[in-house]
């Protein structure tokens, strides 16, 4: 159990973190709702058009937000030399990957739900029945972004330009989880619910591949220099 037990412990620790300033959160929400605002004008009044562009915006806005929170707190933890400190003092270090990956789909989900409230109300999406399946697609959604993403941050490092390197490394893995994303929801929106679970199934199966490679590869890829 001390694997389940660390990485929760440190989840909690990264949660605490974002959550006491907001920074990555609140940032990145006002960027998507300036996003939606932006395009919804730039559309025109057609209700087709904007409710068509909604899945692809709020699916997009929280990929860039998987990024910037796993940066933000990827570099919280490599101050003051904090993550050679977790890696000789953990029994299994596999809890680090877990650990993020947990944090960053709790964050990612919270984005994801509160950045479709706001596309639902201004780009005037109809509240349909079929959108009571939208929390489990987004939080399924999160949860393959973040395993992907916890895994892939170490090969960054402490690059000096891991800025620039982290989407060029990460945007190629994450296309798979876009397009279930954008495609799950668009089948919401127009009351297909079976094709919103299969979306759904993708999504989990994503998630299960990217934990299976993190849980046998992060302590290969993650060793500190």
């Amino acid at each position: 159990m001390t694997l389940v037990t660390d990485s929760l412990i440190l989840a909690r620790k990264d949660l605490r973190i974002e959550l006491r300033t907001r920074a990555a959160l609140a940032g990145t929400l006002v960027l998507g709702a300036a996003a939606l605002v932006m395009v919804g004008l730039a559309a025109g009044p057609g209700l087709g058009r904007l409710r068509d562009l909604a899945p692809s915006l709020t699916a997009i806005a929280a990929l860039f937000a998987s990024l910037a929170m796993v940066d933000r707190l990827d570099a919280i933890d490599r101050q003051n030399e904090a993550f050679e400190g977790l890696w000789l003092g953990l029994e299994d270090r596999r809890a680090i990957y877990l650990g993020k990956m947990l944090a960053l789909t709790v964050l990612q989900s919270m984005l994801g739900l509160a950045l479709w409230l706001l596309a639902i109300v201004l780009l005037d999406i109809p509240v349909v029945s079929g959108l009571l399946w939208l929390p489990a697609l987004v939080v399924f959604g999160a949860s393959a972004a973040a395993a992907a993403t916890a895994l892939v941050v170490p090969l960054v490092g402490g690059a000096d330009r891991r800025t620039v390197l982290l989407p060029v490394v990460m945007l190629p893995m994450l296309v798979p989880t876009l397009l279930a994303m954008v495609n799950g929801s668009r089948a919401l929106i127009d009351q297909d619910p079976a094709g919103a679970i299969g979306w759904t199934v993708v999504l989990i199966a994503e998630t299960a591949l990217f934990v299976g490679l993190g849980l046998l590869a992060y302590e290969a890829v993650a060793t500190p220099e």
